[in-house]
């Protein structure tokens, strides 16, 4: 790498004042003054004669991140300032997403991957993925090291790219200009360990008289991370929880203070090795080898089921079941942060110019990558209904287990708990007037007494169910084309018009497969289809898909080889291979885009020619996502369905674009020149819809530019958002009309209406829907999870958006002994008549607090009957399908600056380069309008995902063939949705909130939950030589090991580590880069 390479321009904007500045290389720039190249610039169809640009650009080189020690696409494209919102990457594999596992995606402006375009060499990149309804290219797909530059065009631009361009356009332009034979390794390793990632390249080209051909290759492999190789991952997840004080709190006091568990320093996840048995005073069981408290063998009760106090029926002082023993949160730690990847990319092309004044040259472009990739994540666990006769029921005595009723009155009678129980009820409520000697369980007949078979719920994990993903991908892409001189309109005032035509195919295609545990076969093997509860017989006429009884064995859930470890297996292999099945899918997308494309000089105006461009394109899509029976009926235990999707749609578009340079040269008015475009989009299901933008820019000095532009935007719905079939899943929901726990009373534990604080209007709600909200209940449970549904709708409509910039570029005319360049940019997007799939929750509080009482997402939920045990009827289904809902905003500030200075230290001559990239979010907000005409206002911005600041720095010193590079990125403080931070609270929840961590007064403080992240800050560092024919380098990044910050767990975290936000996951790195370059010019 020359010392003089300037491929460190980081932003089009703080260069945009010259030329020299923004250029890729010396070799960009014409070799004579009489000869100047015209290139087209990302943001305009039409020919130029400099790398300015009128709308916001910013061009992230290949070299800069090479340099940070990143080549991976997806790292650059997600840690750019520009990028904001969640940015889904490989860590997200352990959930339901969008385009499928192990897709990573571009989000500009923290408006979504949908709303950004992505280009590859100025073409369409097509979606990409497996499973569901894939909508948006996959940037793991994009091979890093052989791509020159990554233009980022941040104003609307659907007039000049068409559909999509909302938030901007992403525009990756791969190098062509091999000479010879180029090889590059790059390997990078992790300090922690794991992860370990080798780059291979091998690049060849050949240029000749008229035209050129190269082929370029690239493979990747990045080994796995697991939870345990980070520290931050490592281990269970932990309480945060900040005090009246300001002070962080960890240790969990609730659980020592009224049950006597220690916890050790963690927080409780998911518990392990237990069994639920519904319609009984006592709860969840625990699985206690060679002992128990109560009548279940090798099963205990940890707490009472009257009281608050953990059971010691053995008299020891200590408690006899501790849940920490049972919390799968830190013993899952085999788990994959980063699963395995390999991904292998091609790509040929080449030209050729033919003789004749049209100077006709066919061009090409063949692309194929093939992607591998898997993971392992976090098992699921097991929750079935065992009928009641079942043989192996724990609660069955005419088979192998024992009545429950009367191993519960074991407990209840057991001297040390009584003895509990007494001073409890002493202590607390004096025993309602009854001696301490009288107050027992059988004295207030709280005795079961035998209650025969009863059906009990096992709740096992076992190793390898539904936690792995296996995902290959294969991607082709073809262009063909021709361009060339049209001299015969060259007659008038027509001048200089060329043309391109073109042909762009892309096929991929991908198929995943899952492991895991088959719901029905279960079912079945546990007699649920039988009359008499007998394991694989299906005498009640349920419908079971044609491969669940072959080979079916009845299976024993209580098996102490499913509960001597929090993950289990089965007792025999017979069990295993019988219950475990392969959920298998096969996604192909398709893509055809034809285009033509015209530009020229219309006529001249004294201040220079005005240029125009036409174009037509037409672009069709076509999906086919097809699940096996397993995924579409949804036969895992548990899991979510997934129909796939099947459909196809077309896209029509003709386009103009006119720049009018209206004063040159003058006093105060260097430069005037007005940009505009429009388009006519003709979408198959969106409709039709002109969009249009202009851009302004005007130099009232040599040095700087005054610019603005102003534009609209369409995007109809995708293929996924029309074509996609039900896909389910699994999510917690508050239920408003399920009654309160604080509207009962504790004596009678009959309703009291005084004590119900709901709105009346809720109430009404429920009722109008079939519910009794005085009656229904679950226990106390008004949280619980239910079958979320998402799909595709043939009525939705078209987004429209509108968007304005504003800003400048300055460059320093004072002096020659340094070059300094200042951008700012200010925009504005809003977005109407928005895309969204609304939360479940969403559609559950807009049917029941509706003040109109007709909200028309209550059709979209279904309740199942209430249940043998008095609970219901609850929420079984929810329906959170597309719909079109009211506005999205997003503003904010660009600011860019470049600074290059040559000078001598002891006559030796060095040069310092300095690039900033920053950003300020200003608003990020949702508006939604209720059915009474309320408005729903949110923001975002200074949240986790939206900081209000973000800033890369990149600073350089060259000397010679040398160069020491340092770069630094930061995201200010990211804080936790206002909609979400709890009130201060105790254990004792004293102020209606409460706390895992604090006492409460008077003895200590109150505390909240804690999910603020602080200002973060990375540090790399490199060291490159150049030689004639070779360039090595290496560094550090991460330098200082910064981890990510901690915060209190929520949806999108893993452990306490906020996912997607931007944080770095894998710590302090070194890497090195070797790249050689043979046969030049031969």
């Amino acid at each position: 790498m020359a010392a003089s390479d300037d491929a460190v321009a980081a932003s089009d904007d703080a260069a945009a004042a010259s030329d020299d500045a923004a250029a890729a290389s010396d070799d960009a720039v014409a070799a004579s003054d009489d000869e100047v190249e015209q290139v087209i610039v990302t943001g305009s169809r039409l020919k130029r004669d400099t790398y300015t640009s009128v709308a916001p650009l910013q061009v992230i080189t290949g070299e800069v991140s090479r340099e940070a020690g990143i080549v991976d696409a997806t790292e650059i494209v997600q840690n750019a300032t520009v990028s904001s919102g969640q940015q889904i990457d490989i860590t997200f594999s352990g959930f339901v997403l969008d385009d499928g596992p192990g897709t990573e995606t571009a989000n500009l402006r923290g408006l979504g991957s949908s709303r950004t375009l992505l280009l590859v060499n100025g073409r369409r990149m097509a979606p990409a993925g497996v499973e569901g309804a894939p909508s948006s290219p996959d940037l793991g797909l994009i091979p890093g090291s052989l791509v020159q530059q990554y233009d980022l065009l941040l104003d609307g631009a659907s007039s000049v790219y068409g559909s999509d361009a909302v938030a901007g356009v992403l525009n990756v332009k791969l190098r062509k200009d091999f000479d010879g034979l180029e090889i590059e390794t790059f390997p990078r390793r992790f300090f922690h360990g794991g992860g370990s990632q080798n780059l291979l390249s091998l690049a060849w080209g050949r240029n000749f008289d008229r035209g050129f051909i190269g082929v370029g290759s690239e493979y990747y492999r990045n080994e796995r991370v697991t939870f345990a190789d980070r520290p931050w991952t490592a281990g269970c997840r932990k309480h945060i929880e900040i005090d009246e004080l300001g002070d962080i709190r960890h240790e969990d006091l609730y659980f020592p203070h009224y049950f006597g568990m220690d916890l050790e320093g963690c927080s409780l996840g998911n518990l392990a090795g237990r069994v639920w048995v519904p319609g009984t005073d006592f709860g969840t069981i625990y699985f206690t080898s060679g002992s128990t408290n109560g009548g279940w063998p090798n099963f205990s009760e940890p707490n009472s089921p009257w009281g608050t106090f953990g059971v010691d029926a053995n008299g020891d002082g200590q408690t006899d079941v501790n849940f920490n023993d049972y919390n799968l949160s830190g013993r899952q730690d085999y788990a994959e942060l980063y699963g395995p990847y390999t991904t292998l990319n091609i790509m040929l092309f080449g030209e050729y110019t033919l003789e004749g004044d049209m100077n006709i040259t066919p061009f090409f472009e063949l692309g194929y990558v093939k992607d591998k990739y898997s993971n392992r994540y976090l098992e699921y666990p097991l929750f079935p209904d065992v009928p009641a006769r079942n043989p192996f029921n724990i609660c069955n005595p005419e088979g192998n287990g024992v009545d429950c009723g009367l191993a519960y009155d074991a407990l209840m009678t057991n001297p040390n708990y009584v003895r509990q129980f007494a001073d409890y009820y002493t202590r607390e409520e004096g025993c309602f007037g009854v001696p301490h000697e009288d107050c027992t369980p059988a004295y207030f007949g709280l005795l079961s007494g035998p209650i025969g078979p009863v059906e009990s719920v096992p709740i096992p994990y076992v190793s390898g169910d539904r936690n792995q993903v296996f995902r290959d991908l294969q991607q082709i892409r073809f262009v063909a084309g021709a361009t060339g001189d049209l001299p015969m309109l060259d007659f008038g005032t027509l001048s200089g018009w060329s043309f391109e035509v073109a042909l762009a195919h892309t096929l991929s295609d991908g198929d995943s497969r899952r492991p895991g545990i088959r719901e029905d076969r279960l079912n079945l093997a546990l007699g649920v289809y039988s009359t008499d509860d007998v394991p694989c017989e299906n005498n009640t006429g349920a419908a079971l898909a044609f491969d669940a009884g072959p080979g079916c064995v009845p299976v024993n859930l209580f098996a102490p080889s499913l509960y001597d470890s929090l993950v289990g297996d089965f007792a025999t292999q017979a069990e295993r291979d019988y219950l475990f099945d392969q959920r298998d899918f096969a996604t192909q997308y398709n893509q055809t885009v034809i285009s033509y494309y015209m530009t020229g000089s219309l006529f001249d105006l004294p201040a220079g020619g005005v240029s125009a461009g036409i174009g037509l394109e037409y672009r069709r899509d076509e999906i086919d996502s097809i699940p096996d029976h397993s995924a579409r009926d949804g036969l895992f235990f548990g899991f979510f369905s997934d129909g796939g999707a099947v459909g196809d749609k077309d896209v029509q578009e003709f386009f103009v674009e006119v720049e009018l340079p209206i004063l040159a040269d003058q006093f105060a008015a260097t430069e005037l020149t007005l940009n505009v475009s429009t388009r006519l989009t003709e979408d198959e299901y969106g409709g039709s819809g002109w969009t249009g933008s202009a851009k302004l820019a005007y130099r009232p000095i040599n040095s700087l530019l005054v610019r603005a532009t102003g534009g609209t935007s369409f995007r109809a719905p995708n293929l996924r958002e029309l074509f996609l079939r039900a896909q389910t899943g699994f999510l917690s929901v508050f239920d408003p009309c399920l009654l309160p726990e604080s509207a009962i009373d504790q004596f009678t534990n009959d309703y009291n209406p005084a004590l119900d604080d709901r709105d009346p209007r809720v109430l009404e709600n429920c009722r109008a829907t079939g519910v009794e909200p005085t009656t229904a209940h679950n226990d106390g449970f008004n949280f619980y999870t239910v079958e979320i549904a998402a799909g595709g709708a043939l009525d939705l409509r078209e987004e429209t958006s509108e968007s304005v910039t504003a800003g400048f570029a300055w460059e320093q005319p004072f002096t020659n002994a340094f070059d300094l360049t200042i951008g700012a940019s200010f925009y504005r997007i809003e977005i109407e008549n928005t895309i969204i799939e609304p939360s479940a929750q969403f559609v559950v509080n807009d049917c029941y607090y509706s003040q109109t009482g007709n909200s028309a997402f209550c059709t979209r939920i279904t309740r199942e009957d209430v249940t043998s045990a008095g609970t219901g009827p609850l929420i079984s289904f929810v329906d959170r399908g597309f719909i079109n809902r009211d506005s999205e905003t997003v503003r904010g500030l660009d600011l860019n600056l470049a600074f290059d200075w040559e000078f001598t230290v002891f006559d030796l001559p060095f040069q310092l380069g300095v690039d900033v990239n920053t950003h300020r979010l200003i608003e990020r907000s949702t508006l939604f309008v209720g059915d009474d005409g309320t408005p729903d206002f949110n923001e975002f911005q200074r949240e986790w995902y939206f900081p209000e600041y973000r800033g890369t720095a990149n600073a350089r010193l060259d000397y010679d063939r040398w160069r020491i590079s340092w770069t630094m990125r930061y995201l200010a403080a990211g804080l936790e949705w206002d909609g979400a931070v709890d009130g201060l609270g105790d254990i004792h929840a004293s102020t209606g909130w409460g706390s895992s961590t604090c006492l409460g007064p008077p003895e200590d403080y109150l505390c909240r939950d804690y999910a603020d992240a602080p200002d973060y800050m990375l540090h790399s560092a490199s060291i490159w030589y150049s030689g004639d024919t070779w360039v090595a380098g290496g560094g550090v990044g991460n330098l200082f090991d910064k981890a990510p910050p901690e915060i209190q767990e929520f949806s999108t975290t893993i452990k306490n580590v906020p996912i997607g936000a931007g944080y770095d996951l894998q710590g302090r790195t070194w890497f090195l880069s070797v790249r050689l370059r043979l046969f030049e010019g031969q």
